[in-house]
């Protein structure tokens, strides 16, 4: 995989991001494992850096959370999301499914803290205020606003957070202790947020979205749409649990790997195809499966091969470094699928 290296490296040294751990494994072994560049130009990447996994938070952390409980038979997909939330008038035909594949009609974004302030309920507030896109099941869009709304939903079945649940119930049997919501902030890969409070400066092992930092303001709850922080050799092993077992039974892993949605682009979990935010390059196969993150990570899953692939990135460290990190992810994805 030097191909895949290469570029890598030409990415650091172009500007696209400080530095990069890489893991790809492939049916329980590990075929590259490797830090290169630097966390914020001084300080050299190892395999044990943390990143904030951004977006990644979603499958890891929220969608296996909702899927453990729907496996206990204490949650189901079905469900209505007005019986959690009765207060939830706009999404009375929505279900706890619509919220997982982004079809709920809820829009992509908006900044939940500037209406109401901090907390999780503060968000939940600020979201209901909101008007659909389109009606639940009739439209596909993308919304870290849904993932927001499973993780209260998660607190009021289970009467607990999101990262108590998840560590217990998902992470631990896994053995995956290098994800957490509760990072050591020496070992974390840090980010410059532009939104929210604290805009502008460096954070270390303090989340980089800014819905996500209020949520946790108040030292209670955490989001479910942003918040974790992992190892590249984290992220792929947990790849490893849905594609060839250790997590969930297989009728669930299999709706983690094919479309769920209607209009189709999201699995129970992850982007597939026809999405375009499907992180996979051009040369994968339309099985591969995934999610990125803002900050700058990915993880691939590509059942034809047995392979999964983790790609963490602080390139959000860097003044306009998406417009050249994310062709060269591409690049590195299609370097990846060649080398296969």
């Amino acid at each position: 995989m030097e191909r895949a290296r290469v570029l890598l490296l030409r990415g650091i040294e172009q500007g696209a991001m400080p530095g990069a751990v890489v893991c790809v494994r492939r049916r329980g072994e590990t075929l590259w494992h490797e830090a290169l560049g630097t966390t914020e130009g001084a300080t050299s990447t190892t395999p044990t850096t943390l990143y904030d996994l951004a977006s990644i938070t979603k499958p890891l952390a929220m969608a296996s959370s909702i899927c453990a409980l729907v496996e206990r038979g204490e949650l189901l997909l079905s469900a209505p999301v007005t019986g959690f939330l009765p207060e939830a008038e706009l999404l009375k035909d929505a279900t706890v499914h619509h919220l997982l594949t982004h079809t709920s009609g809820l829009p992509a974004w908006i900044a939940c803290y500037k209406d109401e302030g901090s907390g999780l309920d503060a968000a939940v507030r600020a979201i209901l205020k909101l008007s659909l896109r389109g009606a639940p099941g009739t439209h596909y869009e993308y919304s870290c606003l849904n993932y927001i709304l499973l993780a209260k939903i998660l607190e009021t079945v289970t009467g607990t957070t999101l990262d108590k649940f998840v560590t217990e119930n998902v992470f631990a049997p896994l053995g995956l202790i290098d994800l957490t919501f509760h990072p050591d902030p020496a070992r974390c890969a840090p980010t410059i947020s532009q939104e929210g409070s604290r805009s502008g400066e460096v954070l270390g092992g303090i989340v980089h979205d800014g819905n996500a930092r209020a949520i946790c303001a108040e030292g209670n709850s955490v989001a479910g749409n942003a918040g974790l922080f992992g190892t590249a050799d984290a992220v792929a092993r947990f790849g490893e649990a849905i594609l060839h077992g250790g997590l969930f039974g297989l009728s669930t892993r299999q709706r983690w790997l094919t479309p769920q949605s209607t209009p189709p682009g999201h699995t129970l979990a992850f982007f597939c195809r026809p999405n375009l935010l499907t992180p996979t390059g051009e040369l994968l196969s339309d099985e591969a499966v995934g999610h990125s993150g803002f900050t700058g990570t990915a993880l691939v899953i590509a059942p034809e091969s047995g392979c999964v692939i983790s790609l963490l990135t602080n390139a959000v460290y860097l003044d306009n470094s998406k417009t050249e990190f994310l062709p060269m992810r591409r690049r590195f994805f299609n370097a990846i699928a060649g080398a296969l």
